[in-house]
């Protein structure tokens, strides 16, 4: 049992309430999921490419696993530069482009939308709010209906933006029993939301490592690692753990944090053989596991569906990561420097 939790801050109660919100999300979920698995069923999609910034833009690699692994679908994110700077032109009549917004607000987004529907592509909203102006000329809108995400931070966002991807999955691949899973998530967060890890058994003073994982858990990984940045002011940078042996692993040492991340796929499974050589150059080694064997203090409990256990070790990360911020003195209601839309255009 970790620490008491913070009760007063804004950013963890939004974090605390994702079991909440997957259950009101799934008895409300209204998006069209079968119009996009008819588009892919019927092979008038050839390739997919992602636009979006952020955690909205872990959520687009994690899109990419997804569709390339059990749809065949590649999929390309593309920085929105290349169209609102570099003005490059593209045959997209072909492509399903999938702009991923909580606010649906920020201005390099609405043109990148406007532009890639001009190339003849069809475009996908992926949104927190209603009154997107990309709603009104996107071909498909796609709520993530989470209630007002006032933090800076994402998280209940992230995460059913997370289950929106899924349920696109495996609604294309007929696997409509999708929703009874979910609903059985909803009910194992909630029976787990008072089991919280301990804030308090990082060193506060370390502030740079890397957090390892491999597949769909490399994109979790990245959303991780934002929120360390975002909320601790620690670089703790994500790896495949096949990546960081080609250069990157001559940075650990002693006192250097090193996080694994294992999830139950096949890629998952692998992280602990493939960082076995690289947990042994540092003393600070911690394991994010659903292994029962492994004495980590940073366990998740597992679902039936192990495509569902990213979302289990979310909800578990991201009430920790606030209290750590808490722990170190900061204030993750209010991350230094930082605002709710970013304006990068």
């Amino acid at each position: 049992m970790g620490k008491k939790l913070m009760p007063n801050s804004l950013v963890l109660s939004e974090a605390l309430s994702i079991p909440e919100k997957i259950n009101k999300f799934i008895l409300n979920d209204n998006n069209k999921y079968q119009e996009i698995s008819n588009l892919i069923s019927l092979k008038k999609i050839d390739y997919v490419v992602t636009v979006a910034r952020g955690t909205s833009d872990c959520a687009a690699l994690y899109l990419s696993y997804m569709f390339a692994k059990y749809l065949g679908l590649p999929t390309y994110s593309m920085p929105p530069s290349i169209i609102t700077l570099e003005e490059s032109k593209f045959d997209f009549s072909r492509a399903l482009v999938f702009i991923i917004s909580q606010s649906g607000k920020s201005e390099d987004l609405v043109e990148c939308h406007k532009m890639v529907q001009k190339m003849g592509a069809k475009t996908i909203l992926i949104s927190n709010n209603l009154n997107s102006p990309i709603i009104k000329t996107s071909n498909y809108f796609f709520d993530i209906n989470a209630g007002e995400e006032k933090s800076v931070a994402a998280t209940k966002t992230f995460v059913l933006s997370l289950l929106i991807i899924l349920k696109l999955v495996f609604n294309t691949l007929n696997k409509k029993d999708i929703n009874k899973h979910i609903e059985k998530l909803s009910d194992h967060l909630i029976l787990d939301n008072q089991n919280q890890w301990n804030p308090n058994i990082l060193d506060k003073t370390i502030s740079n490592g890397y957090i390892i994982s491999r597949g769909v858990g490399y994109a979790i990984s990245n959303e991780i690692s934002l929120k360390f940045k975002e909320l601790c002011q620690e670089m703790i940078e994500p790896f495949s753990s096949a990546e960081v042996m080609h250069g990157p692993k001559s940075l650990i040492e002693n006192s250097f944090k090193l996080f694994t991340l294992s999830l139950r796929d096949k890629s998952g499974m692998i992280v602990a053989k493939d960082s076995t050589q690289i947990i042994s150059l540092t003393n600070l080694h911690y394991e994010i596991t659903y292994d029962e064997k492994s004495n980590t203090k940073f366990k998740y409990n597992t679902s039936e569906m192990i495509e569902l256990d990213p979302i289990i070790v979310l909800s578990k990360f991201y009430p920790w990561i606030i209290n750590y911020s808490f722990e170190k003195g900061l204030n993750p209601d209010n991350p230094r420097y930082l605002t709710k839309v970013t304006q990068t255009f």
